[in-house]
């Protein structure tokens, strides 16, 4: 058996740019310091995450077919964060995938059609009254008890993304805006990716 850590840091701390905290699933905030030692002295993949610079929540991915890929499963990691069963704080990397609206029932396998419940309450919800309400690409499923009420999700409370001043002039020459933008502005790649990419790929000291 190999054990998994996954660890999101923000490109910009990761490049020392700036001081925000990277999240370690099923622990919390931990410094940008050692986020970057981790990703230069032990990470083997990496996943770019796209996010909502108003909520900092991750944009959705779409597949439709059964089978919920590698890169779904990770989405789904970082949306929930941990079970989103009321009151089950079991972490996101114990959890199973789950589609909300059967497959056989026309259900399509997609993020907005998917929960991650941790074993126990995935079980339940299959064989009890408890039932998922709907979910969307930024809220995990919230749960129907069998008399009738309803629970919000238990979800990863995100921290939008900050950006060190230096780099607002050009944000707002090519959104338009300042922070708080409403409409997410595509700028083909993301700030500092070229650097990001000779950090990680330069010879140890």
């Amino acid at each position: 058996m190999r054990a998994q850590v996954l660890v999101t840091v923000p490109v910009l701390a990761l490049m020392g740019l700036t001081d925000e905290p990277a999240m370690l699933d099923g622990f919390g905030p931990i410094p940008p310091s050692m986020a970057r030692n981790l990703v230069a002295n032990g990470a083997d993949s990496f996943h770019r995450v796209l996010v909502d610079p108003r909520d900092g929540a991750p944009l959705e991915i779409g597949r439709t077919s059964y089978r919920v890929t590698k890169a779904m499963r990770n989405w789904l990691r970082l949306r929930d964060g941990k079970c989103p069963f009321p009151c089950c704080n079991n972490n996101s990397l114990d959890n199973e995938a789950d589609h909300l609206l059967a497959w056989h029932q026309g259900g399509a396998t997609g993020i907005s059609n998917l929960g991650q419940p941790c074993p126990k309450h995935h079980r339940l919800r299959h064989t009890t009254g408890w039932t998922p309400t709907p979910a969307t690409k930024n809220e995990p499923p919230g749960w129907t008890s069998p008399s009738g009420r309803h629970y919000k999700s238990e979800h990863q409370d995100w921290e939008p993304p900050h950006w060190p001043d230096e780099v607002l002039p050009e944000i707002k020459r090519l959104t338009g805006s300042t922070l708080g933008f409403t409409d997410f502005a595509y700028m083909g790649l993301s700030p500092g990716e070229e650097d990001l990419a000779r950090f990680l790929t330069a010879p140890r000291a």
